[in-house]
């Protein structure tokens, strides 16, 4: 409830009389924990909306975790999500493409941006809008400085007076029972030092005990060395329900920077209707804060700090809640594997504790929300597990957490866990493991484009294979490295691994992965000159990959669109364009978009092969808008070199 600071909003809105800037003006408020500076920025944006009508967008810069700042790119994601984007084409993944697509969405806009719980400049900046007319509003623990420098305003919030702090405690607990303990009542606003938080937990306690006197409030009996917000804390800790102290104790245990119902369901064993009921009881006394609202999660809680401090729970609690966590996630990620890529193979699980209460997954839409929202808590699972020994869960989640790294092409995550899952699988000491976490991290550096540490991974995955005489691995390494070389345009050298890993797949009767090679094999031919060669073999992949069972749609479209590539550099135009034509089709028709945006591109380049530079004009322009928004620095740098080479010529 907001009580008072008249005389703090007329401040505020001085600022904006005065604010003559080339960029979104920047307001800090500061003041220390639980003074009310969420509060007062909300009243502020309220009271000034009318000034900001295309949106009031709010994000908090750290994380569940005391003095752990939240990542810029997950910031940013945060306020595009916000803004509407990203519900159906997915956001990208690079903090530069991410913060990109931030400055153009806010260009033109008058917008207010609210940025919570700022520990350094270095987290506001870059999320500070080009546009005059925007605002933005910082809270703040204490003042910063650089942003001083840069021209913001800084203005600091005290405690509530004493007449204010009876007032508030009033609005919450009833004019009439304050009236009738007058003395009481200014004691507790003063043993919580005006601080609104510990009034509205002390009150809040003193709510659920109406025939206890005031006077007799345990605020007012506890220790004041504390300090008012942590006695505050405490004192409501210890009035809990048992089933909400419960909750609140094993819940401070979960591994995770924020808390959703279905997590804590599993982690602590509750049924998910009586956990959301207690998390918004929770969240009533001020012991929870909500976060928001995710896709699929849900409402996202956080733990306040100085909450988990007051329980003390034993090693093999910790470890049990921490196992119902990893086990939840697990089985969720699974689902979305199943979903999403079915071809992936699976490692051996533990079956501990079946979540009783899973995720439902609906559609491929709500599998990759899940995976985009469940992100920024997975490093502090994998650290947890780590921690307490769990080295096989550590392997299982990050083998499991695939599509996140294959479908929305998160190859920063992919490099970072998969190398703690390959420290995880040497302690574990299971041989395919350690095998799989090799192949995969070798995987995620060919698309980071680190070609050496690629082919490095490969190579040590081969040996792997090769010692376990397992022709699939063997196969499969073969076939990574002479795409590693094709990626790294060294396609002479890509033809004779390609060439070998196809008669390895074609003596296992693997048709998918004999396709897949078969598509860059090809591809190599034709961009060497040798389309005689390369465009029967592109055929040839459309068939093994259009045979299979379960089908194979995006490959089989991938195929297409270099077999039209090689009858473009054929001199076959008219064909060309028809074939890349119907991948663009099937791409488009999947929902793959960054595809959709390359055999565009291709289209375009089949134009200037052709001598039609208004068409292959055209065609970049409508690649690069594409591929603009999907926030793709590189393909959007690589597609504007081409605009600029073809208007030279």
């Amino acid at each position: 409830m907001f009580t008072d600071r008249d005389e703090v909003l007329l401040a505020l809105d001085g600022v904006l009389s005065r604010a003559v800037v080339e960029t979104a003006p920047v307001v800090v408020v500061t003041g220390p924990e639980g003074v009310g500076k969420r509060s007062l920025a909300a009243k502020w944006g309220h009271r000034i909306a009318a000034r900001y009508p295309d949106g009031h967008l709010v994000a908090r810069l750290r994380t569940g975790a005391p003095g752990v700042p939240a990542p810029t790119a997950e910031t940013a994601r945060s306020l595009l999500r916000s803004l509407g984007l990203g519900e159906h084409v997915p956001l990208p993944w690079a903090e530069q493409d991410l913060l990109g697509m931030w400055r153009s969405e806010t260009a033109g806009r008058r917008m207010l941006v609210l940025l919570e719980d700022a520990a350094s400049a270095d987290q506001v900046v870059p999320l500070v809008p080009a546009e005059p007319d925007c605002l933005v509003v910082v809270t703040s623990c204490s003042p910063i400085p650089a942003l001083a420098a840069r021209g913001a305003h800084h203005h600091h919030l005290g405690p509530l007076a004493p007449a204010h702090a009876v007032q508030l405690l009033g609005r919450i607990l009833g004019e009439g029972r304050v009236r009738a303990e007058p003395a009481a009542a200014e004691a507790l606003a003063r043993a919580c030092d005006g601080m609104p938080l510990a009034l509205g937990l002390a009150a809040g306690e003193a709510v659920l005990t109406p025939a206890r006197p005031l006077a007799s409030h345990p605020v007012l009996t506890a220790a004041p060395e504390l300090g008012s917000v942590p006695m505050a804390i405490a004192v409501a800790c210890a009035a809990l329900p048992e089933s909400e102290a419960r909750l609140l104790r094993l819940a401070a245990l979960i591994p995770t920077p924020d808390l959703d119902p279905l997590t804590v369901a599993a982690s602590t064993a509750t049924p998910a209707t009586q956990t959301r009921q207690l998390l918004e009881e929770l969240a009533a006394r001020h012991l929870l804060e909500h976060a928001g609202r995710q896709p699929v999660r849900g409402d996202v809680y956080r733990i306040r700090p100085g909450v988990p401090e007051l329980f003390r729970s034993s090693d093999d609690t910790r470890l049990l809640v921490v196992q119902r966590c990893l086990d939840y996630l697990i089985a969720t990620a699974q689902e979305t594997v199943q979903r999403l890529t079915p071809h992936h193979h699976v490692l051996p699980r533990q079956h501990r504790h079946h979540p009783a209460e899973p995720v439902h997954i609906a559609d491929d839409r709500a599998a990759l929300d899940w995976l985009e929202a469940i992100a920024p808590t997975i490093p502090s699972a994998l650290a947890a597990a780590r921690e307490l020994g769990e080295h096989q869960a550590v392997v299982v989640l990050v083998r499991d957490l695939w599509p996140l790294f294959h479908r929305l092409r998160r190859t920063d995550l992919s490099i970072a866990f998969h190398e703690l899952g390959l420290a995880s699988a040497r302690i574990w000491g299971h041989h395919m493991a350690i095998r799989e976490m090799t192949t995969t991290l070798a995987i995620s550096h060919k698309r980071a484009g680190e070609h050496e540490e690629a082919r490095r991974f490969y190579r040590e995955a081969l040996a792997l294979a090769t010692d376990d005489h397992d022709p699939r691995g063997i196969a499969q390494c073969t076939a990574g490295i002479g795409a590693t070389l094709y990626d790294a345009e060294q396609y002479a050298a890509a033809e004779p691994e390609l060439t070998r890993a196809i008669e390895l797949y074609a003596d296992l009767d693997d048709r998918r992965g004999a396709g897949l090679a078969k598509i860059l094999l090809g591809s190599a031919a034709a961009r060497q000159g040798n389309t005689d060669f390369g465009a029967p073999l592109l055929w040839q992949a459309i068939v093994d990959l259009g045979s299979l069972t379960p089908l194979d749609p995006l490959n089989v479209a991938r195929a297409k669109v270099f077999l039209g590539e090689a009858q473009s550099l054929a001199g076959e135009h008219g064909l060309a364009v028809a074939t890349i034509s119907e991948a663009r089709r099937e791409f488009t028709d999947l929902g793959h978009d960054h595809w959709t945006a390359y055999a565009t591109e291709f289209l375009g380049q089949a134009a200037e092969r052709s001598g039609l530079p208004d068409t292959a004009r055209d065609r970049y322009t409508a690649s690069l808008r594409q591929y603009e928004n999907l926030g793709s620095t590189r393909d959007t740098e690589r597609l504007q070199s081409r605009i600029t080479a073809l208007a030279e010529t």
